[in-house]
């Protein structure tokens, strides 16, 4: 398997898995924004990212970093349904002196996100066929150019670091 890697992988090793996540998030979604590939919606200004938060985020650009960290999801993770990224990025509702419960994230997000994504060439739908003949679809998954994107990326910041 490493002489496969080695061979598929001409930066030396370097991926993804490598670089600290929140460095890699960072630089990826400056990477996303620079390169016209997400257009921000109207929308994304009055927008809350769950209903278990009482303000929408304070960053403008918040939704370049989601859809960096869904990417970055679907890269550790192979494949990921909308559903599967609402529980990553769930939280507890406080509700005063009452339990607290955990609450789903706010799908419309992370659904445009992929939907971006997709439109970027970087995500693509992962389809299988059933017993029937039918296909279908499950889940999304990196394309090879949205692997070779990420893997870039991380070698120019493991670069950036040995400076």
């Amino acid at each position: 398997m490493e002489v496969v890697n080695g061979i598929i992988n001409k930066q030396r090793g370097v991926t993804v898995k490598d670089v600290p996540a929140k460095e890699f998030i960072e630089t990826f979604a400056k990477h996303l924004k620079k390169g016209n590939k997400i257009k921000m919606p109207e929308w994304a200004s009055y927008y809350k990212t769950g209903c278990f938060k009482d303000l929408a985020p304070y960053d403008a650009d918040w939704l370049y970093i989601r859809a960096a960290s869904v990417a970055y999801q679907l890269y550790m993770r192979g494949k990921v349904g909308v559903n599967t990224l609402r529980k990553h990025y769930s939280s507890s509702q406080r509700r005063g002196t009452i339990a607290e419960h955990s609450r789903l994230s706010a799908g419309k997000c992370i659904r445009y996100s992929l939907q971006e994504l997709e439109k970027a060439q970087l995500v693509g739908k992962m389809t299988f066929e059933n017993a029937n003949g039918a296909s279908v679809i499950n889940g999304k998954a990196l394309t090879k150019r949205g692997i070779t994107d990420m893997d870039r990326i991380a070698c120019q910041i493991v670069k950036n670091q040995k400076k």
